[in-house]
């Protein structure tokens, strides 16, 4: 079945590249292999990614991606399933850019919002020193869905806040980042469930930035988030209900291949442990 959904999506791009002479299908995509140990629970994730893009004209594209989903490796069951994550057709208009269709979601740094296949349109543009983006659609599981972000700077300081509306619950976030030495940046970010009251927040530091072959980075953050304080679609699963600290880093092995360490030492709000693990090696092509 999921050999069928690959050729589908494959077929799918190769008749929308065709609709136009301007067309220029390009393939592109990741895979990585994930290792994961929490206090009781193991697992060991592959994931293949696939995408399609390909410019109508000067104004239109169109986009797709297949995700195969998860599948510990150990007994070959399925984590996450297979499904066409993205689909949507994109114009881009001076500095506005439009998309239509199923696509991804970010906040923030993430907190809030690091989500897949939302169905329904964004926006996207910017003036002077200020970038404004917003959604509105539903979710995989047909929950409206509603976000709005502002960003700029003020002077060395990158400034952001979003407001998030999933189904009837409220959220908003600020966060912000300035360099504190010439290879290292301070991060913040505050995220609040208005609906239930419940807040949290995360406060960081990164040093270097790995970008080519051999180079390396890490980092230290603390975070306080109460249950409940983030969404589902939070860039990490383990920010939810949770106090403590994370050491981070990362190594480029080749230009296209990273190598990702985190480790959590972090109790849940109620002081039960919460450490973590995670050792990701990730493949670009």
């Amino acid at each position: 079945m999921k050999k069928k959904i690959l050729a589908a999506a494959v077929m799918a791009a190769m008749t929308l590249s065709t609709a136009s002479v301007f067309a220029s299908p390009v393939f592109s995509g990741d895979t990585k292999v994930e290792y994961i140990n929490n206090d009781q629970d193991t697992s060991l994730i592959s994931r293949f990614r696939l995408n399609v893009d390909a410019n109508v004209d000067n104004v239109l594209n169109v986009h797709a991606r297949y995700n195969t989903g998860g599948y510990d490796m150990r007994n070959g069951q399925s984590t996450v399933d297979a499904a066409i994550d993205q689909a949507y057709i994109g114009a881009t208009i001076k500095d506005t850019e439009l998309r239509l269709g199923r696509q991804s979601l970010w906040l923030g740094n993430g907190a809030l919002m690091d989500g897949d296949a939302f169905n329904g349109g964004q926006i996207a543009t910017s003036f002077d020193n200020v970038k404004l983006s917003g959604f509105f659609g539903k979710d995989a599981d047909g929950l409206k869905t509603t976000q709005a972000e502002i960003i700029t700077a003020i002077d060395s300081v990158n400034v952001g806040a979003n407001y998030l509306k999933l189904d009837d619950t409220k959220y908003y976030g600020v966060n912000f980042d300035t360099k504190i030495m010439e290879n290292a940046v301070f991060n913040v970010e505050y995220v609040n469930n208005t609906t239930d009251k419940k807040d949290g927040y995360i406060a960081g530091i990164k040093v270097g930035n790995a970008v080519q072959k051999g180079d390396f980075d890490y980092g230290l953050a603390y975070r306080n988030i109460e249950a409940g304080a983030v969404t589902k679609y939070s860039t990490d699963t383990q920010f939810d209900d949770s106090k403590g600290f994370r050491v981070e880093a990362n190594y480029k092995v080749t230009d296209n291949s990273t190598l990702n360490i985190k480790q959590d030492i972090a109790k849940d709000q109620a002081r039960n442990d919460k450490d973590h693990t995670d050792v990701t090696f990730t493949v670009n092509f």
